[in-house]
C-alpha cells in the first residue's frame, strides 16, 4: 500500500512539474510574441526629374503634379511601413529657374507627391547634391522640413550639429538609422564640409559606431558604381565588405542608373549584410542609355525585432518600369505620359508604346525586361511577382 502511495505521489509531482513547465513555456512564448516587432520595408532607386518629366507634370505656371506618374505603384509603396527613395535631382529652390543635366533644379512639389505616394525615408546624398550650391542645400532642407512629421530627409545638412546628429526613423517600435555617402559631387566643392558626406572609411567607421548605440537597425545609402553597368566595380565590392565588417545591416546602392545584383556579404564577425548594389532608376527622363535605364528595381523585406535582436527576413526583389511615350525619336523633347509600373503588372501593349522603342538598338519588350531581371538578380531574391 505504501509503495502504491509513493508511486502515486511521484506521478503527481511529475504531473504538477510538467504542468508548471508547460505554463512557464506558454507565458514565455506569450511574452516573446507580445514583445515581437515587425516593420515592412521597401527601397527604390534614383528619382531623377529631367525637364521632360517636370514639363509633362506641369499643370499651370509654376504648378506641377507628379502624383499621376507615381499612381500605378502607389499601393505597393503605401503598403509598407518604411519606404526609401533616393531623391537624385535636388530641389534647389522654386525662386530660381528649374533645370536638368548637368546642374539639376527640380520643382519642390515633388516632395509632397513622394510623401503622398508613401515614401518616408528620403536620401539627399548623391553626385548632384551640390548642383545649386549652398542656396540649393538650404532650400532642399527647408522643403523637407514641411514634411518632418511624415518623413525623414537626410544626406545633406545645413550645420555641423545636424550632420553629427543621429538621424533615426521609428516605425512599429523599431529604430532605424540611415547614413548616406557619395563618391563625389561632379567636381563641385563646398566651403562647408558638413553639407555632405563622401566615402571615407575613418569617418564612416566613426558614424556607424555612434549610431549603433541608439539604433536597432543601421542602413547605409551608398551612391557609387559605374553608370550603365550591371556589375558592381571593385570600389563597390571593397566598400560593401568594409560595411559588412562594421556590422551594417543593409546597404542601398544608387547611381549606376541600371539595376545591379543583391548579395549577402559576410563580415568579420559572421554578421551578414544585405547589399543591393544598385536599385537602378526610378522616375526619370534620361536621354541616353537603353531600356535598361528604364528598368528600375525595388528591394523589400521584413524588419523583425525579437528578444533584443533585430534581423531581416523575407527579402524579395521587384522590378519597376519607367514608362513614357513619344511620337518619334527626333521629337525626344515631346516625351509624355510618364508613369511607373511594377514589371509584374506591365503589359506587352504598354511595352509597344514605350518611347525607347524608337531607338535603333532598342529591344524593349516585357520579355526582355524579364530577362534582364533574371540575369542580374539571384534566384533566391526572385518570385512570381518579381517580374
Amino acid at each position: 500500500m505504501m509503495k502504491k502511495f509513493m508511486l502515486f505521489s511521484t506521478l503527481l509531482v511529475a504531473f504538477i512539474c510538467s504542468l508548471l513547465l508547460i505554463m512557464n513555456l506558454s507565458i514565455l512564448l506569450l511574452s516573446v510574441t507580445s514583445n515581437s516587432k515587425k516593420a515592412d520595408f521597401v527601397a527604390v532607386g534614383d528619382n531623377l526629374i529631367h525637364p521632360v518629366v517636370y514639363n509633362n507634370a506641369k499643370t499651370a505656371a509654376q504648378s506641377y503634379d507628379f502624383k499621376p506618374m507615381y499612381a500605378p505603384i502607389k499601393s505597393y509603396i503605401k503598403d509598407k511601413d518604411v519606404a526609401f527613395v533616393n531623391q537624385e535631382s535636388p530641389m534647389g529652390g522654386d525662386d530660381i529657374p528649374y533645370s536638368g543635366f548637368k546642374r539639376f533644379n527640380t520643382p519642390s512639389s515633388v516632395a509632397k507627391d513622394l510623401v503622398d505616394t508613401g515614401f518616408n525615408l528620403i536620401n539627399g546624398s548623391n553626385n548632384h547634391s551640390l548642383d545649386q550650391g549652398t542656396h540649393g542645400v538650404e532650400q532642399r532642407i527647408q522643403t523637407w522640413k514641411k514634411y518632418k512629421k511624415e518623413a525623414l530627409f537626410t544626406g545633406t545638412f545645413n550645420s555641423k550639429e545636424s550632420r553629427d546628429k543621429i538621424h533615426v526613423f521609428k516605425s512599429k517600435g523599431i529604430k532605424i538609422s540611415l547614413l548616406s555617402y557619395t563618391f563625389g559631387t561632379n567636381g563641385l566643392k563646398t566651403d562647408k564640409p558638413y553639407q555632405i558626406n563622401y566615402f571615407n572609411k575613418t569617418q564612416m567607421k566613426k558614424d556607424i559606431h555612434k549610431v549603433k548605440k541608439q539604433s536597432d537597425l543601421v542602413m547605409v545609402s551608398a551612391h557609387w558604381g559605374n553608370e550603365g553597368k550591371h556589375k558592381p566595380n571593385k570600389m563597390q565590392t571593397r566598400y560593401a565588405q568594409f560595411l559588412a565588417n562594421q556590422n551594417v545591416d543593409v546597404v542601398l546602392g544608387t547611381h549606376p542608373h541600371v539595376i545591379q545584383p543583391v548579395k549577402w556579404v559576410q563580415g568579420k564577425n559572421k554578421h551578414k549584410t544585405l547589399v543591393a548594389y544598385s536599385l537602378g532608376n526610378f522616375l526619370n527622363g534620361q536621354e541616353t542609355g537603353t531600356e535598361s535605364n528604364h528598368l528600375g528595381g525595388s528591394i523589400q523585406f521584413d524588419i523583425k525585432r525579437q528578444l533584443g535582436q533585430t534581423y531581416i527576413d523575407n527579402v524579395k526583389w521587384r522590378s519597376i518600369v519607367n514608362h513614357y511615350e513619344t511620337q518619334n525619336q527626333r521629337l525626344g523633347s515631346l516625351k509624355k505620359n510618364f508613369e511607373l509600373y511594377m514589371l509584374d503588372d506591365y503589359t506587352n501593349d504598354l511595352a509597344k508604346k514605350h518611347g525607347v522603342k524608337y531607338q535603333e538598338d532598342s529591344h524593349m519588350s516585357k520579355a526582355h525586361l524579364n530577362e534582364i531581371t533574371k540575369n542580374v538578380i539571384d534566384d533566391e531574391f526572385l518570385d512570381k511577382a518579381s517580374y
